[in-house]
């Protein structure tokens, strides 16, 4: 096996020991097999192999998907149904997230309790099912707010070149005035509060540079432009390959090789994560096309994808320099990617010990993208705020008495959350809190509008059926006369 030595000038120095396959495949198995078209069609495709690059080349035009195939296909992962004796919710366990955050002598954070640690499950038995769907349902640019543990709501922001200004809309809005006495603060009326955050370069710019100190430094940046507009995760950096030179997204990932993929994304999320800033991966994984990606099966090699397109993203997630992830658009095989056991928990958990969250990309399809099946499979949340109101598998707070039926579905919510809370102790969506504060939820004029106006047309709506059920039943009467 491949021996790795570091030597007193701290240059790494690699020796070729007997192999020893047994110990260097410890703690792993293949997950990926499904996603190979040949073990689902026998026989369907060559692969282009180091050995023989004469394979692989003729183009495969068609392909009739079988039965087993359909399950996936048509997005019928998981139903809820009625079993196990229920989880607890809303629990008074006098905790909240607060509780969490380790911190040293001058009150920096240095950290959150171990994501092992049984208190995390009296913190979760203290949420409410109604915040707990709210939180995975509703995960769009907004980080849902949890009353019960004192988490409150924060934002997250594109991209890979850094955030941009037409997003965030001046830094002053997501700042209230009882939030002043804070270093970053701005004002509407400060004259930094219409300042545009700048871009960075493309990242094929960044990995040209080779420079890592360089990349670490952008990321600091980001989180420097984080703390002035109050966001606390960026969907960035983009850590796919370029597998194709007209992909759209090419811009926003580094290259064609995953070892400088890894590397550079590393330092950028170094440099986040440093700030207090979440740094947020994308595309896990396989999104090699930017054209009709949402739904688009990609089939490979277990060796093929562990050798190229998860290395970049193993770098990033073994050694959690990272908070989160965004997963792709994309199949895995027949599998929505946000939805794909094997790779979220099996490959990026189990294998790799990632502690981070899960969010999908936004909702493109939300049949496909569903949260039953994202929630189930560990998929972390769902970045939507309406998507599935005019959906077929309907909204997730309109499926609430099965869920509540569905033991196994309610562990893994709380299974997701808890990733989600472990990582949101230990950002920048804890400035500004303390022991001492309460949380006090105000309604906007536009939002008290809003409610009245509901309200008028409720009250005439019920006044118009009073009237029309008056008008039917007078013309339904029968004037009998005496004769």
């Amino acid at each position: 096996m491949l021996v790795r030595a570091v030597n007193p000038d701290n240059a790494i120095v690699w020796n070729l020991a007997e192999t020893d396959i047994e110990t260097y495949s410890e703690g792993v198995q293949n997950e990926l097999q499904d996603c190979d078209i040949n073990n689902l069609i026998e026989s369907k495709v060559e692969y282009t192999t180091r050995s023989d690059w004469t394979k692989g080349w003729t183009p495969v035009e068609a392909i009739t998907p079988t039965e087993a195939m359909m399950v996936g296909l048509t997005n019928s992962n998981y139903e809820l149904t009625e079993n196990g004796d229920g989880v607890t919710w809303g629990a008074d366990n006098g905790l909240s997230l607060l509780d969490f955050m380790e911190v040293d002598e001058d009150g920096n954070c240095i950290g959150a309790l171990d994501i092992d640690d049984p208190k995390w499950d009296e913190l979760l038995d203290q949420i409410t099912l109604d915040e707990a769907i709210q939180f995975i349902e509703k995960g769009g640019d907004d980080v849902e707010n949890i009353d019960s543990i004192m988490l409150t709501r924060n934002y997250s922001q594109d991209g890979p070149v850094g955030f941009a200004f037409d997003q965030v809309a001046g830094y002053f809005v997501r700042w209230s005035e009882d939030m002043a006495d804070e270093p970053t603060y701005t004002a509407e009326s400060d004259e930094m509060g219409a300042y545009s955050m700048a871009t960075m370069p493309t990242e094929p710019i960044v990995a040209a540079t080779f420079n890592t100190e360089l990349a670490q430094r952008e990321g600091e940046l980001f989180g420097e432009d984080a703390l002035w507009a109050n966001i606390s995760s960026i969907f960035a950096p983009g850590v796919n390959l370029h597998r194709n030179p007209y992909c759209a997204r090419n811009h926003e990932y580094y290259s064609e090789n995953p070892v400088l993929t890894g590397v550079l994304g590393s330092a950028v999320s170094i440099g986040c994560e440093s700030k207090g800033l979440m740094s947020e991966p994308k595309h896990f994984a396989f999104n090699h096309q930017e054209s009709n990606r949402s739904g688009v099966s990609t089939f490979f090699t277990e060796q093929g994808a562990r050798e190229n397109e998860l290395r970049g993203f193993q770098m990033l997630m073994s050694n959690n320099y990272c908070s989160g992830i965004m997963t792709a658009f994309n199949r895995a095989g027949t599998v929505f990617v946000g939805a794909f056991d094997n790779l979220l928990i099996n490959i990026a958990r189990d294998e790799w010990g990632y502690t981070g969250w899960y969010n999908t990309d936004m909702i493109n399809g939300a049949d496909y993208m569903n949260w039953r099946d994202v929630t189930i499979a560990g998929g972390g949340n769902c970045l939507t705020s309406s998507a599935y109101d005019t959906s077929q598998i309907g909204t997730m707070a309109a499926s609430k008495d099965a869920i509540e039926k569905d033991t196994q579905f309610q562990e893994m919510m709380k299974y997701n959350i808890k990733y989600w809370l472990y990582n949101l102790a230990q950002s920048n969506a804890m400035n500004g809190l303390s022991a001492t504060t309460e949380v006090n939820h105000v309604l906007t004029w536009w939002q008290m509008a809003l409610y009245g106006a509901d309200a008028a047309f409720a009250v005439l709506t019920v006044l118009f059926i009073a009237l029309g059920v008056r008008k039917t039943r007078k013309n339904n009467t029968i004037k009998v006369e005496e004769v």
